[in-house]
């Protein structure tokens, strides 16, 4: 005959809070092997083993209205359901290191640059939150193991990049407003470039690349996700972009627009 125990008996037994054993009761995920008439409870040796149940599957990372309905099916497919799970805890890993490594990169900046306009410092979080967005986009402008190549480059670099494009965005801000021709901002704007070039694979011909696709549409250049992680205001985007295509000019890109 299996043994039974109060509910402060099984509670130092399991080493589950009375609390806790109440609130499974309410969910009727554990209920007490016996009630007396006074309402008493007490637990057996099977309580034991559901609770092992439910403490191995809240472990498995299942909440607790899965594990209700785990426990209570009697034809449980269980390989379909650990798949299904291992593919959410794949997911949710992915994302803490998302995370952590946008954490890492935003201390580096704050070490490097001290306080940083918070429109900056969402770019940079916003550039590892949308990650895959921005990949998608570009598989639609080049190659798709040319993109992976973009993307593979070691953290060391992504920081040093992080904290030069940094640097760059705050002396725009700073320069916002004054005329785009002068030196300093086409010096500034220069740096942009090849920074940019630099973050999308470290190569200046990127930019003949995406011009020479035919398969762009103006749709996709109109999509661009980089655009919603822009730390500019929009009367700073209207003045960069001036001083943009002053730089372009300058430089002959409308050489491509030609052949």
């Amino acid at each position: 005959m299996s043994e039974t125990y109060s509910i402060g008996q099984f509670s130092k037994k399991t080493g589950t809070t009375i609390r806790t054993l109440h609130y499974y009761d309410e969910l009727e995920l554990l209920k007490p092997s016996i009630i007396t008439e006074s309402g008493r409870r007490y637990y057996s040796d099977e309580n034991i083993v559901q609770l092992q149940k439910i403490i191995s599957l809240k472990f498995l990372g299942y909440s607790l209205e899965d594990i209700k309905e785990f426990l209570h099916l009697t034809d449980w497919k269980l390989m379909d359901s650990l798949l299904f799970q291992k593919d959410e805890m794949l997911k949710k890993k992915a994302h803490i290191e998302r995370v952590i490594r946008a954490l890492d990169q935003a201390i580096d900046i704050t070490e490097s640059q001290g306080q940083v306009d918070s429109s900056i410092f969402l770019m940079i979080i916003q550039n590892i939150q949308m990650e895959e967005e921005f990949k998608d986009w570009l598989k639609r402008l080049l190659p798709s193991d040319r993109v992976e190549d973009i993307y593979n480059i070691p953290d060391e670099k992504q920081r040093e990049l992080n904290r030069t494009m940094t640097t760059t965005c705050i002396q725009l801000k700073e320069a916002a407003g004054s005329k785009p021709e002068d030196p300093a901002v086409q010096e500034l704007v220069g740096q942009l470039f090849m920074m940019t070039a630099e973050l999308l694979g470290g190569e200046d011909v990127l930019f003949q690349e995406i011009i020479e696709n035919e398969q762009i549409s103006e749709e996709d250049l109109d999509n661009d996700p980089f655009s919603l992680a822009s730390p500019f205001s929009k009367e700073e985007e209207e003045w960069l972009a001036k001083a943009m295509e002053i730089y372009l000019l300058n430089r002959g890109a409308d050489e491509y627009d030609s052949e």
